[in-house]
């Protein structure tokens, strides 16, 4: 069974895309079958792994394309894609992305989703659809402004924390009644160069503190999700 994830915070800058992409890569090397989402109007996620110019994107998937073997890319960090552009911030069915994922080419362990940074019907969808959220969140006043706001949104998904750099107890004492995931991510220098060669830190620095620690919340979402 395919277990989906949708990585949220409505706060923009919390690390979220970039943990998406981290998430996906650290769940392949723990042997898993994914399958990454762009669902982002902004595309962000699509222009950093270098796929923008994709013939399909969610936008047609979303529209009634069968989602096909040929409408997901295989990157070379061996999770597939599928991309987004700015078509999407005109759909508006809440059901079309779960619809989509009942009938995928070929089964995923796992499926993440990139949401947009607002409350939206983007990421209404994203959130009927998933079994978990997973929710990005630093020590900053305005990462935990949006991640309280986040947690608020009522769903059936599993609330998941993702720690990110100086996010320490009293920070998790907000969040006492959700899952705070075995990992402090540190966010440094090496993202950035990871990010302008298009791939993850996981493969860019396999042995640096932040792609271990990516390693280690990964590993607590699976476990959580049941898929390990």
């Amino acid at each position: 069974m395919t277990s989906v994830i949708a990585m949220t915070n409505i706060a923009g800058g919390t690390f979220k895309t970039t943990s998406a992409h981290a998430l996906a890569v650290a769940s392949v090397e723990y042997g898993k079958k994914v399958l990454l989402i762009d669902l982002d109007p902004r595309a962000d996620l699509t222009f950093t792994l270098g796929f923008e110019k994709s013939r399909e994107t969610i936008s047609e998937i979303l529209n009634g394309s069968t989602l096909t073997d040929a409408s997901d890319i295989t990157t070379q960090e061996r999770f597939d894609f599928i991309g987004a552009d700015s078509r999407l911030s005109i759909l508006n069915n809440v059901n079309a992305l779960s619809d989509a994922l009942k009938l995928l080419p070929r089964k995923f362990d796992l499926v993440i989703i990139d949401t947009p940074s607002q409350i939206d019907s983007r990421l209404a969808m994203a959130l009927k659809a998933a079994d978990a959220i997973c929710i990005p969140t630093d020590a900053s006043v305005h990462s935990i402004r949006g991640a309280v706001s986040t947690v608020r949104i009522e769903t059936s998904a599993k609330k998941l924390i993702l720690p990110i750099n100086h996010f320490d107890a009293q920070h998790a004492k907000l969040f006492d009644s959700h899952i705070i995931l075995d990992a402090l991510i540190p966010m440094v220098i090496d993202m950035d160069s990871a990010i302008s060669q298009r791939r993850s830190v996981l493969s860019t620095d396999k042995n640096s503190e932040c792609a271990s620690a990516y390693r280690e919340a990964a590993y607590s979402v699976l476990e959580h999700l049941q898929i390990i």
